[in-house]
């Protein structure tokens, strides 16, 4: 699904499908959606695996490409040790450094990326679509309500209720499908490295 889909699917559980009188700009769903997919990606970012060559005598290594990036799970150099080799590192503005002096040869870093949902593809599975779908209506109900307080509206009073309501019902169901698939939920070794 491309953000477009994602847009129309959120209008629909909205209703808000009359393009001559939206509730919502697409601005303010498109907004709402990558809210939802940036806190998407820190609940369950796609694990990457990237070999990058080190420099002979320097403990830098250029993560330039590593785009998208949330976290640095690991650094394992030299690679091919048994067991594996992993290197203490020190992350500091965008740059990270291993323990060890690099050789010329690869480092296999592991590391955490973002999500991405755009008009041409998204990295989202089929599966949880919904949870997008989700979190951007939630966010948008809520913000309905907010905005409508004090104001005049044919629905009087329970247009305020009624979004409040719904919003924070969605959002609940939201918050627990994201904790359901939390990568910090998985089992992570905290010793990265062995000690000579």
């Amino acid at each position: 699904m491309n953000l477009t889909e994602m847009r129309a699917r959120v209008r629909e559980d909205l209703q808000d499908t009359d393009a001559q009188n939206y509730r919502w700009t697409d601005d303010e769903v498109d907004g709402a959606i990558t809210r939802v997919v940036i806190e998407y990606s820190l609940h369950a970012p796609i694990e990457q695996q990237t070999d990058i060559a080190t420099t002979d005598g320097d403990t830098e290594l250029d993560i330039s490409s590593l785009t998208g990036r949330l976290e640095i799970e690991s650094v394992e150099f030299p690679i091919g040790q048994s067991p594996k080799y992993y290197q203490r590192t020190d992350y500091w503005a965008g740059q990270l450094y291993m323990q060890d002096e690099g050789d010329g040869e690869d480092a296999r870093v592991k590391w955490l990326k973002k999500h991405t949902l755009t008009a041409e593809s998204t990295t989202i599975s089929t599966e949880h679509e919904e949870i997008i779908v989700l979190g951007a209506t939630g966010y948008l109900a809520m913000s309905a309500s907010a905005y409508t307080v004090d104001r005049a509206s044919i629905a009087g009073r329970h247009a305020t209720i009624n979004f409040k309501a719904w919003g924070k019902e969605r959002l609940d169901r939201y918050d627990k499908k994201l904790k359901a698939v939390s990568h910090t939920s998985k089992v992570i070794p905290h010793e990265l490295y062995t000690d000579d």
